[in-house]
């Protein structure tokens, strides 16, 4: 169990080390650690832990590294992957917050997080890409994607709303 403890505290440590974006950038970084280095779980069980934790509220990183941690290695699992994955932001910022006044206006750090936003894009793009055969397998799973994606770029809808209709469709139409 404790070398189980050791192996999701680093893994986590990893991700919330390199990731920069928030908890939706995290994902294609979890993906490659818990699936194609560790072989955790398998793409369904992490297409399953994204959908349930899109559908809660939070930040969707901290549920989904509490549900592999916990399928892990159970409560301790949660426990030892929450702090993996928080640890290092929070250290980082409790640093940082010293030095705020002094580069918030530096045009150096100003260029270098205008380069870093693409990134973030690009690394969402790409977990949508490579999950998408997962998610995408028929007619109607991709109607609804269609439709979740116009409802959220063309209605004022709140998402969790457009999460609960897609939950809806599945059982409507058997998925």
């Amino acid at each position: 169990m404790g070398k189980d403890l050791a192996s999701i505290f680093i893994s986590f440590v990893k991700i919330g080390s390199v990731a920069y974006g928030g908890g939706p950038s995290m994902v294609p970084l979890l993906k490659a650690e818990v699936i194609e280095r560790r072989d955790w779980i398998n793409t369904e069980d992490f297409m399953d832990a994204l959908a349930i934790g899109n559908a809660l509220p939070g930040p969707i990183i901290t549920k989904m590294a509490a549900a592999i941690g916990y399928r892990k290695a159970g409560w301790a699992g949660v426990a030892t992957a929450l702090a993996g994955l928080i640890i290092p932001s929070a250290v980082a910022l409790l640093i940082l917050m010293g030095f705020v006044s002094l580069v918030k206006d530096n045009p150096v750090v100003t260029s270098m997080l205008r380069g870093l936003r693409p990134v973030v894009v690009a690394m969402l793009a790409y977990a949508a890409w490579d999950m998408g055969p997962s998610a995408l397998k028929n007619k109607s799973t991709w109607a609804i994607c269609a439709v979740s994606l116009a409802l959220m770029i063309f209605t004022p809808l709140h998402p969790a709303l457009i999460i609960v209709a897609g939950a809806a469709a599945g059982v409507a139409l058997k998925l």
